[in-house]
């Protein structure tokens, strides 16, 4: 796993809440309502994404727990830092069509893209993985998590905030189950996103992945055999306004 200390030294920082705000400014500017981005404009206006990720670098629960005293702190501030991260090496690749445009794209966009979350170099598969899924355990991660591929879940206008993430998980997860392109029924078959193939264990502790969806969706049969909606790794892009 790549993992690399970053050990330069940095400024003290104050005890207090650790504010969203710029991430928020961002994703309402250049994120519309169906979740699609503009790249274009963020690599033009960058400034707003740039000094939320060094935010990001140089504080962390781990680094300063006064600041995270909350679970919901900590969450919060990782699922952002996700995001940002992730759109950011987006715009850091002029032309990307897809995360997964080729084999070596997807190994070096999720295993090579190096990111700083509180003064650690990691990848974003280590922090979606090592950090996310394996402390956490919320199976609902993975309805807030945003890869810039249209089978993700859609990214939201505004960030996570620790007050109000239990809402937050609660409406993306919702949404996600509700929508046919993510969860439908196709004869005696109930067609999922691979989302669910790729961590069905993830939701063992809701009793598997039908009983996990069934919760979200009471209007569907329960004795329905299970597959799987291959992914769509379009990037989420306005139109025209690719990176």
């Amino acid at each position: 796993m790549l993992l690399l200390l970053w050990t330069a030294c940095a400024a003290p920082v104050p005890s207090g809440s650790f504010s969203h705000e710029l991430w928020t400014q961002t994703l309402a500017t250049f994120v519309d309502s169906k979740g699609r981005v503009d790249y274009k404009g963020l690599q033009q206006h960058r400034d707003g994404i740039d000094a939320y990720t060094a935010q990001v670098a140089a504080s962390s629960p781990r680094l300063h727990p006064e600041r995270f005293p909350r679970r919901e702190d900590q969450l919060a501030y990782y699922l952002n830092a996700y995001n940002a991260y992730a759109i950011q090496g987006v715009i850091d690749r002029p032309g990307l069509q897809s995360v997964n445009q080729s084999r070596w794209m997807l190994f070096s966009f999720f295993y090579l893209t190096q990111v700083t979350v509180g003064q650690k170099w990691m990848s974003l598969h280590y922090l979606e993985n090592d950090i996310i899924r394996n402390i956490f355990g919320d199976p609902r991660i993975h309805f807030a998590l945003n890869c810039d591929s249209v089978g993700c879940p859609r990214l939201p206008q505004e960030a996570f905030e620790p007050d109000r993430l239990e809402q937050q998980l609660e409406a993306g997860t919702l949404e996600f189950c509700q929508d046919p392109e993510k969860v439908r029924v196709e004869g005696s078959s109930l067609k999922v996103s691979q989302i669910f193939e790729w961590y069905g264990g993830d939701f063992d502790t809701s009793g598997g992945v039908v009983a996990f969806i069934l919760h979200y969706r009471p209007d569907l049969p329960p004795d329905l055999s299970l597959g799987y909606i291959p992914y769509d790794w379009a990037l989420i892009a306005q139109e025209g306004r690719g990176p």
